[in-house]
């Protein structure tokens, strides 16, 4: 331990004591050891690096690139053809043969008031039954569509750019409110066989007619019903 002076009133006082005993003025900053010098230096030069390899390193995420892997990349990542419908078969309950099945979410959405509201989707299906035969529906997530059980109903389709057809439809035996059958079966898969877009414009109580529409491009006829 070594004596320095007090800087205020010069008395004698120990190089690790902070304040002088005397007068309370603290001691002179104690110079650093080589141990702590090297340890700043060692900082200093890993925050030199860092910065540099930040500031030096090229920049190409704003590039499109024409490495093959990069573009077999940029491939998979997108939605295959035909991948938006799905495809469902299983056994008749009256062990008559097999249900087929392929539907199709619409690509927009609707937003209807109290006390349905919320963002929805509708759904077009299409069905093969050793029973009942071929049928097609379409069905909303909630709301009420205005189609009687005497009369029927009347809705709107139209093939990508073509005109819009009306095809009758007729409301489900156990009178469900959000679904309908469109009839007209074949009519409907010979003109979206043909087509990439199909819009539906149907009578929803108190929203008017919203239109719906369906990607139904690449169906798949081998996946609905495939041959036996």
């Amino acid at each position: 331990m070594a004596l320095i002076k007090c800087k205020e009133c010069g008395a004698e006082v120990s190089s690790k004591a902070e304040t002088c005993p005397k007068c309370g003025a603290r001691v002179a900053e104690k110079p650093m050891g080589c141990g702590t010098l090297i340890g700043v230096a060692f900082l200093g030069v890993i925050i030199i690096l860092i910065f540099s390899s930040i500031f030096s390193s090229p920049v190409t995420s704003s590039r499109p690139s024409s490495d093959a892997s990069a573009a077999t990349a940029s491939v998979g990542t997108q939605s295959l053809p035909g991948s938006q419908w799905s495809y469902y078969q299983n056994s008749d309950d009256m062990g008559k043969g097999t249900v087929y099945r392929a539907y199709v979410s619409s690509t927009n959405t609707v937003n209807f008031d109290f006390p349905y509201s919320g963002e929805q989707h509708a759904t077009l299906s299409l069905r093969t039954h050793p029973r009942w035969g071929k049928d097609l529906f379409f069905r909303i997530e909630k709301g009420q569509l205005l189609c009687n059980s005497y009369d029927g109903c009347n809705v709107l389709i139209r093939f990508d750019d073509g005109p819009a057809l009306t095809f009758s439809a007729i409301e489900p035996e156990d009178n469900s409110s959000e679904v309908i059958f469109i009839q007209n079966y074949g009519r409907f898969v010979e003109n979206m066989l043909k087509a990439k877009r199909v819009r539906i414009a149907v009578n929803v109580y108190q929203e008017g007619a919203p239109t719906f529409e369906f990607d139904v491009s690449d169906f798949d006829q081998a996946k609905y019903k495939p041959k036996t």
